[in-house]
This record gives structure tokens, C-alpha cells and sequence, in this order.
């Protein structure tokens, strides 16, 4: 299921290699991610990782000033315990001036 939310960008982090013989290529970006008020004991928000493909993705990163707002196209993805939300595409929002 793919769908598109709004959200700040507050980071980008990539590995290429391998660790104990695995080997790992991933971009991970950090999202600003409001926290669960409901209950009264949260307040503000935490920073999440989402996956956004090989770390080919990471360059289009570069020149950014972060954090910035953006429209995430995401896909919600499970392995049939648990869900998450992974990157497919993403695009800066504009700052209208005013």
C-alpha cells in the first residue's frame, strides 16, 4: 500500500559494506515523528528512520539544508508480524514567500 505524508527531514545516514561477512547497502532517512499525546505522557516528537532503498539514494541528499519539509511518497510494508514504512520517493516543499 503506498501513500504520501508530510514530514521533516532532519538527517540521511548510508552503508556499503559488510559487517561479519553480511553485507549491507541501505540510505536511511531521519524523520521528525510526533510522539503519542494521547495518553498524557508525551509531548513533541522523536526522530524515526525510515529506509529509502541502496545508498545510491544518499546523493540526492547532497546540498541540502536540514532539516527541511517535505512530501514522502512512502509504502507500507510487513513481514507478517510487524509493519513499517519504507521511502520510496520524497520532494522538498517550497517555502512560499511571503
Amino acid at each position: 500500500m503506498q501513500m504520501q505524508i508530510q514530514g521533516q527531514i532532519m538527517g540521511v545516514k548510508r552503508f556499503n559494506g559488510q559487517i561479519d561477512g553480511k553485507t549491507f547497502d541501505y540510505c536511511r532517512v531521519i524523520v521528525s515523528t510526533p510522539l503519542d499525546a494521547s495518553q498524557g505522557n508525551a509531548l513533541g516528537s522523536s526522530a524515526s528512520e525510515y529506509d529509502y532503498g541502496g545508498s545510491i539514494n544518499f546523493e540526492q541528499f547532497k546540498g541540502a539544508s536540514f532539516p527541511f519539509e517535505a512530501d514522502l511518497n512512502v509504502e507500507l510494508v510487513t513481514n507478517g508480524k510487524s509493519q513499517k514504512l519504507k521511502i520510496i520517493g520524497f520532494r522538498p516543499r517550497t517555502q512560499s514567500k511571503g
